[in-house]
């Protein structure tokens, strides 16, 4: 069987970008929350708060699976390299769901 730990640098590498396009995107949210008067934040608040919450989610799986990769390649450990490597693929389309929903809420 082959091992995971080869592709353990590639996986850290792609996480620690996802996490930062999604604080990137973390950010955006907060800041269009941010421009609405503090009389309309309550009518708001629901959706961004949604919105911030899913992001947050597939910011925590992405940095995760660069811990995990991180882990991996110091320790040669193949569990360790499958687990990031599926945590990343969790976090991609966790991120796909937040495109959608981001999407969805644009009328």
């Amino acid at each position: 069987m082959p091992s995971a730990i080869g592709v353990a640098g590639e996986v850290l590498a792609s996480a620690v970008a996802l996490a930062g396009l999604i604080l990137v995107f973390l950010g955006a949210v907060a800041s269009s929350f941010g421009s609405y008067q503090k009389a309309e934040q309550a009518t708001v608040r629901a959706r961004y708060q949604l919105r911030a919450w899913f992001a947050f989610v597939g910011f925590t799986l992405a940095l995760l699976s660069a811990i995990l990769a991180l882990i991996a390649k110091w320790l040669t450990n193949d569990c360790a390299a499958l687990a990031a490597v599926a945590l990343l693929a969790a976090a991609l389309i966790w991120v796909l769901l937040a495109a959608l929903l981001a999407v969805r809420d644009i009328r």
